[in-house]
């Protein structure tokens, strides 16, 4: 079986506990205002240029191919309760793929992780939360009709499939992208710390600030036009809807 891979990381620290490695699936049902990936929109593979340089965005793998890249850093998952990590883009649009991945990372002992954006069947949730650990579950916007105006679908099937999720013995950390002057509102907040303390399974809360790090990908990929034009926020903001978050509820929060 193969599956669409524009990236595999090693060493992370902030994809789940202890020391990680991500892999990074193409494609993706939702486009955020804000995103810094969009190389990871289309599953298809793409040329971004560089300097003059063109460069393959997207390889196929199979499943095997990127658990040999995984399995070199088991000795540093041992020791810090690290493992792998799925990301993207959306990885649930690769669902079977992602299903055999996160399988043969479990038979290898190793601690699993999925970020999702949530916009996807339950089915197909439910099915990787028999061989997922945490759930790294973004909670983008509460506002049904901002969430559509800002992603390009609305928010019923994700609040759907984190009550699905909870249910399961799989824990959640809710990853919150906050952009000043889009949801760093008092409304936004509130449904956060609400969704968090009605669930069963949470273990944190993570505050995503915007960064504009990913903008010249955009430029790369031939759509300057559609950069993000958002200005990230400074620390003391950022720390600011930490403790916002914090003192509404007793999961832990911090900034991702």
């Amino acid at each position: 079986m193969q599956g669409v891979v524009f990236n595999i990381q090693r060493f992370c620290l902030n994809d789940g506990p202890g020391i990680r490695t991500t892999v990074f699936f193409k494609g993706c049902p939702l486009r955020c205002r804000w995103c810094h990936n969009p190389e990871s929109h289309s599953i298809a593979r793409e040329t971004m240029c560089e300097n003059g340089k063109d460069e393959v965005c997207g390889r196929y793998m199979t499943v095997d191919e990127v658990m040999v890249e995984v399995l070199k850093d088991r000795v540093f998952y041992e020791h810090s309760d690290g493992g792998l990590t799925l990301s993207g883009g959306e990885p649930l649009m690769q669902s079977d793929f992602a299903y055999e991945l996160l399988k043969q990372a479990k038979q290898n002992g190793l601690h699993t992780c999925v970020e999702t954006c949530g916009f996807a069947k339950t089915e197909d949730i439910l099915k990787i939360a028999e061989v997922t650990d945490v759930f790294l579950y973004d909670w983008k916007m509460t506002d049904d009709t901002l969430h559509k105006e800002y992603t390009g679908v609305n928010n019923a099937r994700i609040r759907e499939n984190l009550q699905q999720i909870d249910a399961t013995d799989a824990k959640i950390v809710l990853r919150c992208p906050i952009i000043p002057h889009v949801n760093d509102t008092d409304e936004h907040f509130g449904g956060i710390t609400a969704i968090a303390n009605a669930l069963q399974h949470i273990v944190g809360i993570e505050v995503e600030p915007y960064h504009a790090l990913g903008n010249n990908k955009y430029v790369r990929l031939g759509r300057p036009e559609a950069a993000p034009t958002f200005e990230p926020p400074t620390q003391q903001q950022v720390a600011a809807w930490v403790a916002q978050l914090q003192k509404s509820t007793d999961v832990p929060v911090k900034k991702a």
